[in-house]
């Protein structure tokens, strides 16, 4: 099969790095598969760390003649079988091509609303099938816009297993933030965004000091768009004079020594979040993770059985149940272990490309489906006028 995903994002997060993975695991499987995105951006320099096939084009708003033009030529002389988008400005960009007969499949991973009347009209009727990241968006979509189910998978995001599969050296990453072995380090790693309740995180380190001097935290990301915000959060953690306590490591590569080296993963997300990829890294790591009651997270993570779960942006919670397994290790190790049967159990990598592959297929089987039943028509058409 041949798939062309496009991704105009300048920035780099969670939904493209994912986008890569499932690239590079299409290519190495057999099918071909290319991501288009913009030349001077972050998507494309990451790729191309990571080895993506890629093609660059300029990929400037929702509506361009000519960069449809360029598509549908790349996507004629590749064979392109299908077209995999992400955002709405993708699903625009892509529109032209499925009205021209390429299907479209359009990923959905987060919980807001989808906004105006013409959005939900292209989720309705602009692509062949929607792929949600978890069942509460797929719950969203049927009940608030009619959109028929039959057209959504709910396909949950996964993790390379091997890659976070515990144990693994703990030490790395903390010598290299200037750490002791004892020292209890809560981690934060993602995309810095307000929705993503860093600041949150910040404001609850206090209380977590009142009682924990010794404890510290590490926020690993960066800052997206024009403010670039995670300067908001730099200047945040200044202003409470807790620079030399909260570390801010910036983008890594290497996130398995990250979270290894933390002794808990806490995701405040405060709104948007479907079922994060951050969420499954932690648990393939066998690491104790505190995350808010947002999106499909209190679906996947059970209170005290593998995590603890809070009320977002409360952070008198956040603090409370950061101390809570700080002082109880087995708790800790309890909801580590059971995460880790989680992931193992449903986050294979392998078995989730698997049913996008069936699901893609099946968008194809329609396509063939609906062309043979047109010739069908216009032979019989033909037969009857002679």
């Amino acid at each position: 099969m041949n798939i062309l995903y496009v991704e105009s994002s300048r920035s780099w997060g969670g939904q493209e790095y994912r986008t890569c993975l499932e690239i590079n695991w299409l290519n190495a499987h057999g099918h071909q598969a290319w991501l288009i995105c913009n030349p001077d951006s972050q998507v494309h320099s990451k790729a191309s760390e990571l080895g993506t096939r890629l093609v660059t084009m300029p990929l400037r708003s929702r509506v361009d003649p000519l960069c449809s033009l360029r598509l549908w030529k790349f996507c004629r002389k590749n064979r392109i079988d299908l077209l995999k988008t992400y955002s709405s400005k993708d699903h625009w960009i892509c529109l032209p091509l499925f009205l021209c007969g390429i299907p479209l499949s359009r990923a959905r991973c987060i919980t807001d609303p989808i906004g105006s009347q013409s959005r939900a009209f292209v989720f309705k009727h602009g692509c062949s099938q929607i792929v949600a990241d978890a069942s509460v968006i797929k719950r969203q979509l049927v009940e608030k816009h009619g959109i028929d189910p039959a057209k959504i998978e709910v396909i949950g995001s996964a993790v390379d297993l091997e890659k976070f599969k515990p144990p693994r050296d703990r030490t790395k990453f903390r010598r290299e933030i200037g750490l002791g072995d004892e020292t209890p380090l809560i981690g934060n790693v993602g995309m810095i965004r307000p929705d993503k309740g860093q600041l949150e995180l910040v404001k609850s380190a206090p209380l977590v000091f009142e009682k924990r001097p010794d404890a510290r935290f590490v926020i690993v990301g960066q800052g997206t768009g024009i403010l670039k915000r995670g300067i908001n959060v730099r200047n945040a953690i200044d202003r409470a004079g807790l620079a030399d306590k909260i570390i801010m490591a910036g983008y890594r590569w290497d996130t398995p020594n990250v979270y290894a080296a933390c002794d808990m993963i806490v995701i405040a997300s405060l709104r948007t979040e479907a079922s994060p990829i951050v969420l499954r890294e932690a648990f393939a790591s066998g690491r104790p993770v505190i995350a808010t009651k947002v999106g499909d997270i209190p679906e996947i993570v059970r209170h005290r059985e593998n995590g603890l779960l809070i009320e977002p942006g409360n952070t008198q919670a956040l603090a409370s149940a950061i101390l809570e397994f700080i002082s109880d290790p087995e708790l800790a190790a309890h909801c580590a272990a059971n995460g880790l049967r989680y992931a193992t159990e449903n986050f294979s990598f392998d078995k989730m490309m698997d049913a996008k592959l069936r699901a893609d297929l099946a968008v194809l089987r329609k396509k063939q489906g609906r062309e043979s039943a047109s010739r069908s028509s216009q032979d019989i058409t033909s037969s009857g006028n002679n």
